[in-house]
């Protein structure tokens, strides 16, 4: 069999589901990157003591946003997915964020962040939307969002958060 690139995958798995790879899981320090070319993950950045992905963190296949990578996606699991995973997920919105491109630059570019829960979750299984998931939580990975970016040493600016129907519109409209 083959080996299969998880960019062709595609976006959706449903009408309403979208794919997420994941690249980094929660409770990692180290950031995980999909190299395509190398057709694996390469270990990136470490993050500082005391700081670590709070939730599953990837990107949805088959899109490609403002800044050449893929769509962005933080997958509220259960427990931590294995790097590499195909998760099946509903989309609770996304965060609206411009930032400064790795390397330099001054110029802020669109890298929004969807937020998704998988289809087979437990924890918030209920949950349809951001506002689901309370204030509390939901400032809480802005704020995660803002330290990671900030301590690269580069710009973001939190726009604001949307609604899962305008979040899928986002996924489509990065379709490849």
């Amino acid at each position: 069999m083959a080996y299969r690139d998880p960019v062709h995958v595609g976006a959706f798995a449903g009408d309403v589901t979208i794919n997420a790879v994941i690249e980094t899981p929660a409770g990692s320090r180290i950031k995980y990157k999909w190299e395509p070319d190398a057709g694996g993950y390469r270990a990136g950045r470490v993050l500082p003591l005391g700081m670590a992905f709070p939730f599953d963190f990837g990107f949805i296949p088959g899109t490609k946003a403002e800044d050449g990578d893929p769509l962005d996606v933080l997958v509220l699991a259960d427990a931590p997915l294995a790097v590499g995973v195909l998760v099946e997920c509903r989309v609770l919105g996304a965060f609206e964020v411009e930032q400064s491109k790795e390397g330099g630059g001054s110029k802020l570019v669109r890298n929004d962040r969807l937020v998704a829960i998988p289809t087979s979750a437990l924890r918030g299984a209920e949950w349809s939307s951001l506002d689901d998931i309370g204030y509390q939580l939901r400032e809480q990975i802005g704020s995660f969002f803002t330290s990671y970016v900030e301590r690269q040493g580069r710009e973001i600016k939190l726009i604001g958060t949307i609604e899962p129907k305008a979040a899928l519109k986002l996924v489509k409209e990065a379709k490849r």
